[in-house]
């Protein structure tokens, strides 16, 4: 990519967010982002296919090393323990609450945000497509290869039952900073490990 392309790039991605924070994504409009970065609105699909794409690139932009990090959780595999591995996932994952809840939310709500999420194969953040659902479930069936965990277990199954008990996490009131409680992450994680089993 060019410097002026990454720098139109950047411009948009500023503007997505600018609009979100001031309209929601539900009323952001192409349009709309488009004039706030200064720049025509066929400008947008020379640097995003969709809609849903700009706006995953606006709310994980912020988090981009977070991200990073995440990307080594594999080769965390058998080190700590599997409970203390994912709760130190869990909570960078939860520092994308404030970007990455109301997204989601929108797309559950709006159909055009819903169809393009679809073709994205489920998204930045979905499996198939990299990200942490696939980093998690790579890491879960390297602790099952290491016979930490059953046998019998569906990696990315268990990967996306995770991801989703911390999306309902994320719905709680937050702590007293502003942040999903670490308590309540560790909580879930235990209940995970240990199931409900005495």
């Amino acid at each position: 990519m060019s410097e002026r392309g990454r720098v139109t790039r950047e411009r948009l991605i500023a503007a997505t967010r600018d609009v979100v924070r001031e309209v929601g994504y539900s009323r952001a409009t192409t349009r709309a982002i488009a004039h706030a970065a200064g720049v025509t609105e066929g400008t947008i699909y020379r640097h995003f296919p969709d809609k849903t794409t700009m706006f995953f690139a606006a709310a994980l932009g912020p988090h981009e090393e977070m991200l990073v990090q995440f990307d080594a959780l594999p080769a965390l595999a058998g080190t700590s323990t599997v409970a203390e591995n994912l709760s130190s996932a869990l909570r960078r994952l939860a520092q994308l609450r404030a970007d990455i809840v109301p997204l989601e939310l929108a797309i559950m709500t709006d159909p055009e945000l819903a169809s393009a999420r679809a073709t994205m194969q489920a998204g930045p953040l979905g499996a198939g497509h990299g990200g942490p659902p696939e980093r998690l479930a790579e890491y879960l069936a390297s602790e099952q290869q290491l016979g930490r965990l059953r046998a019998d277990l569906d990696p990315h199954r268990a990967a996306s039952i995770i991801l989703a008990l911390l999306f309902a996490l994320a719905l709680q009131p937050p702590d007293a900073s502003g942040d999903l409680s670490p308590a309540h992450l560790d909580d879930a994680v235990d209940l995970l490990v240990r199931g409900l089993a005495p």
